[in-house]
């Protein structure tokens, strides 16, 4: 949910459709009421203001604000009307306990057609206008190596940027390639940056000794253009760190990566407090998972298994078991994609995340945390030290039962797939706090309801 905030034009977006579904409360009130009557509804600011944020939650929940994925008319539709009909559903039970915030039924159904005709029509609209070239800022990125190109492909691809690629700069003459969009030297930045209006330059190259045109720069700089660091964009866009180019100097150096006592302290109280409230709630899902894989098959109901805590700490995790009991007759294994190993119910159980119940015991015991990496295994861990960098930094932190990485990166097994959640997984131990943590808890029933990222 943070990353509303670390796009000002997603932030932007957010709020002004938020005031829009407020004012098809009034609009609606108005329309039942008459102009005067309805403008003198009883609380009607409050009202209004409730229904908003009800439904801009659950807009949230339903995707409106996946950019990159919400860009086609019937897409917009059925997130709007998905999260309206899910907004709807949690307004009722708030106008029964607090009588006096509800909205009357007529207003209500009427201001809810208002909003699934209204946002559709805006969103359609605003993307139309937004993709129109008028809009979009030019942008060089320095470089050509991997970081580079996948910044270039970033802005070429992800339109709600609202960047246009101009090229991309390299080191040596020889390099320059049009057909690749390389398209000058470092030596040649001003001269392209003034002649292509460029309003963006991304320096996205690691090895800048001597290289770097320090002056150009500058001229740049105080002439408006604004200058990134290209591990700072990535970072900023994508909610991730960078690792294939990323030395050690930026991680020691870098701001972050550190946790107060304060904090610490106010993250283990909400440990306890949601793992407590979350076994209390989850009870009746507890007793009926025991059920469903007690008929299914014979063994036991618990899988325990040691997994590496902070600084390499072996624990026992507990996990509903969702596989075979000889699944690991050959050995320890990754799980996959289709897994014959895994049973019906423990398929089901996985896709609702059902099985992770029983780790908020180890929530409680201190050995988890609801929020961090993906507790691994020590034979999977010896083995990925040696082909991700970086890898071992992950055990800074306790594992959690949901993190960064879970809700935003596909459960996958390959080495890039562990590349991939450990660069979100640094990005959490660097930004951690316990507004992030409630960000990712509340992402993660947005994961669990849609069944994103599942396996």
């Amino acid at each position: 949910m943070l990353e509303l905030l670390r796009s000002p034009r997603r932030l932007l977006l957010f709020l002004f459709e938020g005031v829009l579904v407020a004012l098809s409360v009034v609009l609606a009130s108005c329309l039942r009421m008459g102009l005067e009557g309805g403008l003198r509804y009883l609380h009607l600011t409050k009202k209004a203001a409730l229904v908003a944020l009800v439904f801009q939650g659950a807009l949230y929940y339903s995707g409106l604000y996946d950019m990159q994925a919400v860009r086609s008319a019937r897409t917009v539709f059925e997130r709007v009307l998905r999260g309206v009909l899910l907004g709807s559903a949690m307004l009722l039970p708030i106008f029964y306990v607090v009588p006096w915030m509800g909205v009357g039924r007529g207003i209500f159904l009427t201001s809810a057609a208002l909003a699934v005709l209204v946002l559709p029509a805006w969103r359609i609209a605003y993307n139309r206008v937004s993709d129109s070239s008028a809009f979009y800022r030019r942008a060089i990125v320095m470089g050509h190596g991997a970081l580079a190109q996948e910044i270039a492909q970033m802005v070429r691809t992800q339109r709600h940027l609202g960047l246009e690629l101009v090229g991309l700069l390299t080191r040596d003459r020889g390099q320059v390639n049009h057909a690749e969009g390389i398209i000058a030297t470092y030596r040649d930045l001003f001269e392209v940056a003034t002649q292509l209006d460029v309003s963006l330059i991304i320096v996205a190259y690691p090895d800048r000794r001597g290289t770097l045109p320090v002056d150009q720069l500058l001229e740049c700089k105080f002439r408006g253009v604004e200058v990134m660091e290209g591990i700072q964009f990535y970072e900023r866009e994508c909610g991730k760190l960078y690792v294939r180019e990323l030395k050690p100097s930026q991680l020691i150096f870098a701001e972050g990566f550190n946790v107060s006592p304060g904090q610490r302290r106010l993250k283990r109280i909400l440990d306890v407090v949601c793992a407590t409230i979350g076994l209390i709630l989850a009870a009746p899902l507890l007793l009926l998972t025991i059920t469903a894989i007690k008929l299914e098959s014979r063994g036991p109901v618990l899988y325990r298994q040691v997994r590496a805590g902070q600084f390499g700490k072996l624990f026992t995790i507990l996990k509903f078991r969702s596989m075979r009991i000889d699944a690991e007759a050959a050995g320890a294994q990754f799980a996959q994609k289709n897994d014959p190993r895994v049973t019906a119910v423990g398929r089901f159980i996985r896709k609702t995340r059902l099985d992770e119940l029983p780790q908020l015991w180890n929530v409680l015991q201190g050995d988890m945390s609801m929020v961090g990496p993906r507790p691994e295994r020590p034979v999977f861990i010896e083995k990925l030290e040696q082909q991700v960098p970086y890898f071992k930094q992950r055990l800074y932190v306790k594992p959690g039962v949901t993190g960064h990485a879970q809700v935003r990166a596909p459960y996958g097994a390959t080495t890039e797939d562990m590349i991939e959640k450990l660069q979100y997984d640094l990005f959490y131990i660097k930004s951690c706090s316990v507004l992030f943590d409630l960000s990712i808890m509340f992402d993660t029933v947005k994961v669990v309801l849609f069944r994103i990222g599942s396996r």
